[in-house]
């Protein structure tokens, strides 16, 4: 992210932080207390497992665009766990970019991303972070990322991407409640 903010907003992480306090960096041992609650949620109730992963996604309305979520989050996940940074960086990327072209009913990444921050849909933080790995989602061609030799494919930016993405789907869901 310290990449994206300086090159695109000519700010320093310091600076950043000034200019939109409340910005917090996910540390390592929040994203652990938080997959330890959820595996013993899973571990006291095995059913859990199953009930969650059908509904993830049910605030999309396009039956086969949940389909496509629904295995693209699952290998997402997969990823994630076994440190394999740039598949998770990559289909993170996607299912945020399909979360909110659908969201929005934009025909771009780009214009969703805008729409979604103009409308309060994601905060400026996030604005930025996924603006960063939408970037590098260009790195799934190998002679981009040997030619930018930027380090935005690592564990970092895969559970930043992971845990917005988290976010998004929470955030959605729970509106579809009300």
């Amino acid at each position: 992210m310290a990449t994206h903010i300086n090159r695109k907003h000519n700010l320093t992480s310091t600076e950043y932080l000034k200019r939109f306090p409340g910005s917090k960096f996910t540390t390592k041992e929040y994203r652990q207390r938080q997959s330890l609650s959820a595996k013993s949620r899973f571990i006291q109730n095995p059913e859990l497992r199953k009930i969650v992963a059908s509904r993830v996604f049910d605030f999309i309305k396009n039956d086969k665009l949940r389909l496509l979520l629904s295995r693209d989050y699952k290998t997402a996940k997969n990823c994630l766990v076994n440190d394999l940074w740039k598949p998770s960086i990559i289909l993170y990327g996607s299912l945020i970019e399909a979360i909110l072209r659908e969201r929005t009913e934009t025909d771009s990444f780009k214009d969703a991303l805008d729409h979604a921050l103009d409308n309060k849909i994601i905060s400026e933080t996030e604005f930025h972070q996924i603006h960063v790995v939408k970037d590098s989602r260009n790195f799934v061609h190998l002679h981009k990322e040997l030619e930018e030799g930027v380090k935005v494919v690592n564990e970092y930016w895969a559970k930043t991407l992971s845990d917005i993405c988290e976010s998004l789907i929470k955030r959605f869901r729970s509106e579809k409640k009300l």
